[in-house]
Formats: C-alpha cells, structure tokens, sequence
C-alpha cells in the first residue's frame, strides 16, 4: 500500500533524494515519470463484500486491488476512461467492480480475474459517485450535471429517464447511496440539498434534506433507520430516515475550516466514521452523538472512508495514501517497504510544503503491510 512521505527536515531531503536516486536509477536515460496515483474523492475506497479486497480508484486513471490481508496488489491495473477515478463499488454478491471516471466512463470488471464485464458505461457528464442497489441489478452514478443515471446492469442500459430535482438548480450531484432494502436512493448535492429517490418509480421518496451547506458524500446506517451526510463545513449530519429530521446536533470534529469529505457505517451500525479535510478520521456513536475514540492520523487529506465486513476501516489520503484501520484506532499492520515506483507529483507536493525545489525525477517507496 502507498503510505505518507518520510517526514525529512527540509535542510537534509535533497541529499536525501540525491542519494537514493543514485543507488535507484540506471546508468541508461530512465522514461519520464508518470503521473502520481493521488488519492481518491469521496467513495473511490471500497471493500469487497467477503473484505477480501480493497479497491481504491486514482486520479491517473487506474484501478486497482489489494489484498487486504496482506497489502499486496492484486492482478493487472485496471483503466476504462482517461479521467481521473472518482469512484469504485463492488456489487454486493462481490462478482463486479465498478469504477467511475471524471470523463463520464463507468468501467465494469469482475474482480476475481480483472476481466471486464461488458464495455465501460457512457455518462452524459462526469461522474461523481456509484452505487449498486442490493439485488445488484442497478447501478446508480452521479452526474456532474446534476443528474442520477440508472443503469441495468446486465444489459448495461440506461433504465428509465434521468433522475433530477424538479425545483431550482441543484448543482452536481456529489454522491449517491441505496439504503439497505433498495426502497430508497439518496443523492447529495452541491447546494446542501439531499434528494431521496423512489428508484422504481423514478420519483422523489419524500421532501429533500438541507444540510446547510454542500454535501459531499452520504451513507445509510446497516438498519436503514438512519442516513449520514458529508458537510463542507465540517459538519456530519444523522438524519432519521422516517421522518426526514436531522437526529440530534450537528457533529462536528472541532473546526470548520476542515470539511468533512466522507462517511462510512460500520457493519453492525455502532459506529460512523468521517473523514476531513485535515488529514483526520474520526469514530462517532451515532445515537450518543459523541467521540467512539481518539482521530485517526492518516497523514494527510483524507478523502474517502469505507469498512470491511469485519470492522476493518479504509481510509484514502490526499497524498496517494491507502490506509486500513481497525476500529479501535490502530493501524491494521506495519508498512514495510517493497520496491520503488516511479512517481513525481506527490512527492512534488511535499517538498512545496517544505519549501523545497526539486527539478528531477523523484522516487516513491511503495509500501506493503505486514499484519
């Protein structure tokens, strides 16, 4: 797994740098570095349903799986589109991986052998989110232009017209969600709107949820008696599903210049975890309202959450990062370095932070667990 930069002082980095470029490249001109695998927005993390594996969607474009026991890469990388990933989702009898670009492109793969399953989905805008609806036989993504696709997934066509808000402009639909019985799919938007759909019926199920501000991700509780919602200002709001009123406060980790970018149930629901902005994870009792436990450090920006069926926690940083937690607060293994990767724009934005220039090429360890 990619983990968080070596913390170097600025002053001994470049010699740093210097040194393992030469022990690293060959005497022969090296090809130029390809573009860096940053992280994923919103729900490009996700466990498949046995926790088998991980998925994690990047911004060059790729695919890929881990194994989650043991944080090695699994198969081929997979691509379908040339945008960045925005979003991945395993079916949930696990036979399909879906992975939505910035382009518009929903790849579809089967995950025990990376063979696609069928050409890529063509959406009438970028994509923002993905969801499988429980008998796996729809695929809902969010459109940037405000509009929620469905899709057949054994044909792969467009089932039904598009669905959107029927009053004022919503603005980009930045996540959607079916709740557990697929009687209902939330969309978020940018607007602070949160839109809950009949999915059969193409209709809304009920008015929309305000946040207050824009939502960025939004997640049903495993009973489907609550849903979460990602605010921008920091905010993770309980909404009971019911009524459509907000359950208790606001949660908020202490500050609102970090939003918050993602939401994540465990399986047996006692526990919702969040991610900020500033490089924080944080465990909430979502009937209490309070703290499950001390942040999460991942180490930088994170911008996705997801939990294994066993209660493992992934977490997916700005800086490339793919992280698995246990729920107690503890990283699940020790990263050990495996062999080195060409990769440039990370580390570029690291030593921009330490007020270091570097004009070469620079080297990224990559990193395995061992648990």
């Amino acid at each position: 797994m990619i983990t968080a930069l070596l913390t170097l002082p600025a002053a001994v980095l470049p010699a740093t740098l210097a040194a393992v470029l030469a022990a690293a490249t060959p005497a022969a001109a090296s090809p130029a570095a390809p573009a860096a695998p940053a992280a994923p927005r919103d729900d490009a993390v996700a466990f498949s349903p046995d926790g088998a594996l991980l998925a994690a969607g990047y911004a060059d474009g790729t695919v890929r799986l881990w194994v989650t026991a043991t944080g090695a890469e699994r198969g081929s990388v997979l691509r379908s589109g040339s945008g960045p990933v925005t979003a991945v989702a395993f079916s949930p009898d696990g036979a399909l991986l879906a992975g939505a670009d910035a382009d518009g492109t929903i790849g579809r793969w089967h995950p025990a052998t990376g063979a696609a399953a069928g050409p890529p989905l063509r959406a009438a805008s970028g994509v923002t989110g993905v969801a499988f609806s429980p008998d796996a036989r729809q695929l809902a993504s969010a459109g940037t232009d405000g509009g929620v696709t469905l899709w057949n997934v054994a044909t792969g066509q467009v089932s039904g017209p598009v669905l959107r808000p029927g009053s004022s402009p919503a603005g980009a639909v930045t996540g959607v969600a079916f709740s557990p019985d697929g009687q209902e799919l939330a969309a978020a938007y940018g607007d602070g709107s949160i839109v809950r759909w009949d999915p059969a019926t193409g209709q809304p199920a009920g008015v929309p949820l305000w946040a207050g501000s824009g939502v960025r991700a939004v997640a049903f509780s495993p009973d489907g008696e609550f849903l979460a919602s990602a605010d921008a200002d920091g905010g993770v709001t309980l909404w009971t599903v019911a009524t459509g009123l907000p359950y208790g406060p606001v949660l908020r980790s202490g500050s609102r210049t970090a939003g918050a970018t993602g939401v994540a149930f465990s399986p047996d629901g006692t526990v919702l975890a969040a991610a900020y902005g500033d490089g924080t994870v944080r465990l909430w009792n979502p009937v209490a309202g309070q703290p499950a436990g001390p942040p999460l450090q991942a180490g930088s920006g994170v911008t996705g959450v997801a939990f294994g069926p066993d209660g493992e926690l992934a977490s997916a940083g700005a800086n490339g990062a793919v992280k698995v937690w246990h729920t107690a607060g503890l990283p699940a293994g020790r990263p050990v370095r495996d062999w080195i990767i060409w990769i440039a724009a990370i580390l570029a934005l690291a030593l921009a932070a330490a007020a270091v220039t570097i004009t070469t090429r620079e080297v990224w360890p990559r990193h395995l667990w061992r648990t």
